[in-house]
């Protein structure tokens, strides 16, 4: 589940479903039998009615006489759905009904006979004259031996169901609306729960982008230890990083003291041997050199939250150059017109232009050109690096000038240590494999081709930030 809070979401909304239908159904069940058992109440009560006034009459059939109250209007209304009925047990001779039958008749269907469990007689179900659909209850009396009466009283069912429909159809728009009201709690519960977690995203976000040294805030108990874990580490991995670069500079200056030495002894003695130890010597400072760059690099590998402007280091470096090579046009071009920030530490990115730029300028007749861009090209770095991975942007640095360039072989060779295409410039050829390195290490890509130039053209594709505040479009 990549959302928990979606989670959260969909697993509330299908409980509140469930309580708001489950809810519906047994509040329509308990409306639908109190209803019923009120309808049978009231029934029951003129049946009562019939029968007290049929005792008060006699024994003799043909004393009937038709009750003259029986309190309810309805069974004075023609066809109303509400009759009550005398007749004879076996025969079904109606000898007494109300006036509003008018002289019509209601069927019992038969499968519908139950027992009255809290009263005497039965209850069941039936068609009146207009085929409506009644609810009957009925009670055999008994004047006198071998007289036996059968009293029936109809209610209008359909009136029952249209109370009932009435009833379940506000329940259900209540339930709904319950349901409705308790998604919206859900939700405002599951925000307010996970905004802990929102506010540490924030800050480890900011972390990795050089906003903050660790992560800060107030923290619930639940994630406060996974915060202070986190705090323990970057600064674990902040030391480490100090410990290395002390390390590393400490052999450096251990092994190039020995190694000068070596190589200055080598120079006074001319013979084979003399030229050999030189070149070996030589050869050890350029490996040295290469591994200690290695080494200087490895141990930044995991560091996260170091951003390093580009506006300012780019500025320089060309003006340095300008200095260094006062006979080259060095022309610098930004396609970005935002503040934008590389993913890395300061002294990669000036080892990185640093390197294309001076080889550029060594080898150039005359013109060198810096362009910056933001690409859109889909880039999809390695995990691992301390490098987010989401919503990040590339910095494309082109930097051409019009030398003689490169075939495809050459640029094989040039990327390999410690080659170098022409003897006579100075340099251990270390630099582009250094730079080629460096540009892995941050998921980048460097690609080397021909220029409209005419000489050589180095594209770099670094991770980059754009900075939020800036755009007040």
């Amino acid at each position: 589940m990549k959302s928990i809070t979606r989670y959260l979401l969909i697993n509330a909304s299908i409980w509140a479903i469930i309580v708001a239908f489950a809810s519906g159904l047994l509040l329509s069940e308990m409306f639908r039998s109190s209803a019923l058992q009120a309808f049978d109440e009231q029934l029951d009560i003129v049946l009562k009615v019939l029968v007290g006034d049929l005792a008060g009459q006699g024994v003799d059939d043909t004393a009937l006489a038709p009750p003259t109250i029986v309190g309810e209007p309805r069974f004075g209304l023609p066809l109303s759905g509400w009759y009550w009925t005398v007749s004879r047990a076996g025969s079904e001779e109606i000898l007494l009904a109300s006036e509003s039958l008018v002289g019509g008749s209601f069927s019992i269907s038969q499968d519908t006979i139950t027992s009255l469990t809290d009263a005497l007689g039965a209850s069941a179900q039936g068609r009146g004259p207009n085929g409506e659909r009644i609810r009957i209850l009925q009670r055999e009396i008994s004047f006198a031996e071998g007289n036996k009466l059968i009293v029936r009283v109809t209610g209008n069912l359909e009136t029952l169901e249209e109370r009932v429909s009435s009833f379940q159809a506000r329940a259900w728009t209540i339930m709904a609306l319950f349901g409705a009201i308790l998604l919206a709690v859900s939700t405002f519960l599951a925000r307010m729960a996970l905004r802990p977690l929102n506010q540490m995203s924030e800050q480890v976000r900011k972390v990795a982008e050089g906003e903050a040294e660790s992560i800060e805030g107030s923290y619930p108990v639940e994630i406060a230890g996974l915060v202070n874990e986190a705090n323990l580490l970057i600064e674990s991995n902040k030391e480490t990083l100090e410990r290395a670069r002390t390390q590393v500079g400490n052999l450096a200056h251990a092994l190039k003291t020995p190694l000068s030495v070596i190589a200055n002894e080598a120079r006074k003695v001319d013979n084979s041997h003399a030229d050999l130890i030189q070149t070996q010597s030589d050869l050890m400072k350029d490996q040295i050199q290469l591994y200690l760059e290695r080494a200087r690099i490895a141990a930044r590998r995991s560091v996260m939250g170091t951003t390093t402007d580009v506006g300012p280091v780019m500025s320089r470096l060309v003006s340095a150059m300008r200095k260094i090579h006062p006979e080259k046009s060095i022309s610098f071009h930004s396609r970005i017109g935002l503040p934008i920030s590389f993913r890395g530490e300061e002294q990669d990115f000036e080892e990185l232009v640093g390197n294309l730029l001076d080889n550029a300028c060594k080898w150039s007749n005359g013109a060198v050109s810096v362009t910056l861009a933001l690409t859109s090209e889909e880039q999809k770095p390695a995990r691992g690096n301390g490098i987010p991975t989401d919503a990040i942007r590339w910095l494309t640095i082109t930097i051409e000038d019009d030398g003689p360039g490169m075939t495809d072989e050459q640029i094989v060779v040039a990327l390999q240590r410690g080659h170098r295409l022409d003897e006579s410039k100075s340099g251990s050829g270390l630099g582009l494999s250094i730079v080629e390195e460096i540009i892995s290490m941050y998921q980048g890509k460097l690609v080397l081709d021909r220029s409209e130039l005419g000489g050589l053209k180095a594209r770099m594709l670094l991770p980059a930030l754009i900075k939020q505040q800036v755009n007040d479009s």
